[in-house]
């Protein structure tokens, strides 16, 4: 098909025009008369011309399509049952069938009008080259494929295909597509071992009473699996509004009246899988992980990642020694099959991370396995009990990062303490020198953890690291071998920290475990000296907590200008924040070469483990932490204010103070 540049219905209308100024000034010239004639006679054949646009458009298009095109082809598209319009390269429209005009223009006409006028952001080039595209037309969804014509590439044919039931049904298909959830009543055991038998089960029909009208509001069922276990089938357009809602369902369940113990819930949801199994796989993973980090929330994973909603009340305690005993009889196994033993805790090592990692290492010492310590020395927070450690027992148990790699090889078993995440460890290089790693820790599960463990020994509920590694040790040690006197004040110093001198976060075996530790010698008062401070540590300290501004119920500290050396006091001026009436929260913020470390701490009124999680950190409701780099102090703080604020909007409700 080949087409040249010819007149167009605006140059045709343009040089009418042209000839009409020039016979009405000649006219005038001439003649008042004539002149007042020749204007009346444009005025009305501009009038007849506009009338008759439409068909004066048709027959110019007929006339220029006729010239390019062969009588077979044109016979073709007439007669072809699609919508087909022939455009300029500009998107004027030449030509098109009747089945175009009939359901496309509903019997108009646009001939050498621009398409786009027609369909919304028409493209003919784009849809040649992409091998289609969309538009919606009418209501209706149309693909729509061009192609180039003419010889010199001057002409698109597109040919419009009724997408519509295909769309709807795809769309339909996205609606239906199920998603899994499961739920899972956090601390059942422990209602039923306090109430009667009756009194739980009124409790328990309330619960069922909750779920069934919660899965009743859409087209999904539900399915009790046990006792405390529930399975439910939604369909994806009702999981959109269980989101929008925050799993409302929650603050029901946690609203029942039980009496002295609150019923919660957790809740994993697998969704966007392309199998019910697949789906039913992230679900499961998905309950862990909000199990993991406390329970009483929801933990949603798609291909994306997790999302969770929820999670603001304390947790509760729901620990049992036949864990510990079965996880020591693991973790002695492993210690006893590999050839060396390193212990490593958290970057910023305290007295809780170098605590529990010398539990380990005495562990590791009593099955008589070779056995290092990975710290920091001028990084560490527990700069105290590190160097009462290297004065009374000497240097051969720890290594530095610099010597690290010289004692890890693929058969050496690495033990991780106090953290659960690749990131935070000492150094993460360690771990992929080796195929054994173990894990011990009580932090809030966070995404990313290390996955690959032969052993992930995570007890949330545990007040500290210390408390589980003393624990282990209670199945561990032997009548000839137990825990030197230094040792156990380490381990009663880091249990502590994280209590805040047992006023939060304890419970029945943290006392337990500070009973041991009592009965292995550790002196409560030399405990308490691994938190003593020199006096220019403590003006610092001073320095930070006179900087604090209050926003919303917390205290906020961001400074620049704290020596390296004095790390240790960052957590403690958060600490003393909490002192001040009013405050429900404290976050610390102090540069660190190119990042700021931030410390956060509440009384359980916030939970501050949420706030640090929108800052990239993580941890417990009364303890976190965020590392954040490539951040002036201008925009730090408006990333924790609007963490706070992001808490606050959808938490209040349910803050406890």
């Amino acid at each position: 098909m080949k087409f040249k540049k010819r007149i167009t219905y605006e140059i045709v209308l343009g040089i009418l025009m042209i000839c009409f100024v020039i016979l009405a000034t000649f006219s005038a010239l001439q003649n008042v008369y004539l002149s007042a004639v020749s204007i009346l006679l444009f005025v009305a054949t501009f009038i007849l011309f506009f009338a008759r646009s439409a068909k004066i458009r048709s027959n110019i298009a007929k006339v220029l399509f006729s010239e390019g095109t062969g009588t077979k082809q044109k016979s073709m598209l007439k007669s072809m049952n699609l919508p087909i319009v022939i455009t300029e390269t500009s998107g004027k429209v030449l030509w098109y069938n009747d089945h175009f005009k009939n359901v496309i223009l509903d019997g108009e006409e646009i001939f050498l009008e621009e398409i786009k006028h027609t369909i919304d952001n028409f493209n003919a080039a784009f849809s040649s080259e992409s091998g289609g595209s969309e538009y919606i037309i009418n209501g209706k969804h149309y693909l729509a494929f061009s192609g180039v014509s003419g010889d010199d590439d001057s002409l698109f044919v597109t040919f419009l295909i009724d997408d519509d039931f295909r769309y709807r049904e795809s769309e339909e298909y996205k609606k239906t597509r199920p998603s899994i959830i499961l739920f899972l009543i956090d601390n059942l055991d422990e209602i039923e071992s306090e109430l009667k038998v009756s009194d739980s089960a009124v409790i328990l029909s309330e619960v069922n009473r909750v779920l069934e009208n919660f899965i009743g509001k859409t087209s999904g069922i539900l399915i009790r699996a046990s006792a405390k276990h529930y399975i439910a089938i939604v369909e994806e357009q009702h999981m959109e509004s269980i989101i929008d809602d925050r799993f409302s369902v929650l603050d029901e369940i946690r609203n029942i009246e039980t009496g002295s113990i609150p019923i919660t819930l957790s809740i994993g949801v697998g969704r966007e899988g392309r199998t019910f199994k697949e789906n039913n796989l992230s679900a499961k993973q998905a309950l862990d992980m909000a199990l993991g980090r406390g329970g009483d929330q929801a933990a949603l994973k798609t291909r994306n990642g997790y999302v969770f909603y929820g999670g603001v009340t304390r947790e509760i305690e729901r620990r049992n020694q036949a864990k510990a005993r079965i996880i020591a009889s693991a973790l002695t196994d492993l210690f006893k099959e590999s050839e060396n033993i390193v212990v490593m805790g958290h970057k910023m090592s305290d007295l809780d991370s170098l605590g529990s990692a010398l539990g380990i290492a005495r562990a590791a010492a009593i099955t008589g396995c070779d056995v290092n310590v990975l710290i920091d020395p001028n990084k560490t927070m527990a700069k105290t009990l590190y160097d009462r450690y290297r004065r009374e027992c000497g240097e051969a148990l720890f290594i530095t990062p610099n010597e690290a790699l010289d004692y890890v090889d693929e058969d050496t078993l690495v033990v991780v303490v106090d953290c659960h995440t690749p990131r935070q460890v000492e150094m993460s290089e360690v771990l992929k020198r080796t195929k054994n790693i173990a894990v011990i820790d009580h932090h809030r599960r966070m995404v990313g953890y290390i996955e690959d463990a032969v052993l992930f020994y995570h007890e949330p509920y545990a007040s500290s690291c210390c408390e589980m590694v003393a624990e282990l040790l209670q199945h561990i040690e032997t009548p000839n071998n137990t825990p030197t006197k230094l040792e156990a004040e380490g381990m009663l110093a880091g249990i502590m920290l994280d209590t805040k001198n047992f006023t939060v976060r304890t419970g029945v075996r943290t006392f337990d475990a500070a009973s041991y530790l009592k009965r292995l010698g550790a002196d409560t008062i030399a405990a308490k000296s691994f938190f003593f401070i020199s006096m220019d540590e403590y003006q610092h300290k001073s320095e930070l907590v006179s900087m604090a501004v209050e926003y919303r119920g917390c205290a906020v500290v961001i400074d620049d200008q704290l020596p390296e050396s004095m790390g240790v006091v960052i957590p403690q001026s958060a600490d003393d924040l909490l002192t001040i009436e009013g405050v429900e929260a404290s976050i610390v913020a102090v540069r660190r070469n190119n990042a700021y470390n931030i410390s956060a701490r509440s009384l359980g009124g916030y939970n501050v483990q949420i706030i640090m999680e929108q800052l990239g950190g993580g941890g417990h409701q009364t303890t976190a932490g965020a590392q954040v780099e490539n951040v002036d102090e201008e925009l730090l703080r408006k990333m924790i204010y609007s963490a706070i604020d992001g808490y606050l909007e959808k938490n209040e409700h349910r803050i406890s103070r």
